[in-house]
């Protein structure tokens, strides 16, 4: 009986306390409103303020310097792509550029093959060069023609503008192989045609050639023209190369004193190292006939 006139007891005061909590908590507002405006509570407000400023604050920055960091990072990402893209253009620009200009090369050396052909007075087969072997001592080009074109062993091969490119030494039914004019084994007479000096030829690999054996009561100027000189006795007693072939123009020249014979370099006119079009004159047929 006590115990539940206490229950009751409780429960009427906890009633009656939130009853009288409601006006307490409306005439606080009121009087918090009405105070605002004073300076205590303004003071307050502004101490408050500034601690609620000194907590945010720092945390505001690192928020700050964390979006500069995702910023500078997103930043240096596009950089980097952008840069790898920039790079694979500038790559793909050269290796064109590369293309573009050998094509040019090569259509303005078939061009002039196309136009020597027409001019000379010789049958002669278009080659292309396929293969070289330039080791120490050597100047030998693989062409892509042999027996089935007509082509046979000792054929002069020549270039652009009816320059003396060299000579073939072997042939299969679908290759050939030819020595070039720089071919240290590379011989062939020679002359200044506007001196009338006339000497050997031999080639020196990547050097200039070399002139030999000149008359040294010949002039030979620096400039000069150097050509086959092509000598012709009759149709079986003439030299292997037919004459007025272009070869190269003298560079410097030998002349000691009291010698009877000098010597001079020559540089060749067309650059056999990389010549990729070449004409084989089929039917001339020099030197000096079997006994």
């Amino acid at each position: 009986m006590l115990f539940r006139s206490r229950l009751r007891t409780g429960r009427r005061t906890g009633v009656s306390l939130g009853g009288r909590g409601i006006p307490i908590l409306m005439i606080l507002s009121i009087l918090l409103l009405l105070t605002s405006s004073t300076p205590p509570s303004i003071a307050v407000r502004d101490s408050a303020s500034s601690v609620l400023r000194v907590v945010t604050e720092p945390i505001a920055a690192v928020g700050r310097g964390l979006a500069v960091i995702g910023a500078v990072a997103a930043d240096v990402q596009a950089l980097r792509t952008r840069l790898a893209l920039t790079l694979q253009e500038r790559d793909e620009a050269a290796a064109s550029a590369a293309r573009v200009a050998s094509l040019e090369r090569e259509i303005t050396e078939l061009q002039a093959i196309l136009d020597l052909r027409s001019s000379i007075a010789f049958s002669s087969v278009a080659v292309q060069v396929v293969a070289r072997d330039f080791d120490i001592g050597k100047r030998l080009v693989i062409i892509d023609r042999g027996t089935r074109d007509g082509i046979t062993e000792g054929d002069v091969v020549i270039g652009a503008g009816g320059t003396l490119a060299g000579r073939v030494i072997s042939v299969t039914e679908g290759s050939a192989q030819v020595r070039l004019v720089s071919d240290p084994e590379f011989t062939v007479t020679a002359e200044i045609a506007t001196t009338g000096a006339i000497g050997i030829l031999h080639g020196r690999g990547a050097n200039p050639l070399v002139f030999d054996d000149i008359d040294a009561l010949r002039d030979v100027p620096v400039g000069a023209q150097v050509t086959t000189s092509g000598i012709e006795l009759s149709s079986t007693i003439r030299s292997a190369f037919p004459r007025g072939l272009s070869i190269g123009r003298v560079i410097t020249v030998s002349d000691p004193s009291g010698a009877v014979i000098k010597s001079a370099e020559v540089k060749p006119i067309l650059e056999l190292d990389s010549a990729r079009t070449l004409l084989v004159i089929i039917n001339y047929r020099g030197g000096l006939s079997a006994p």
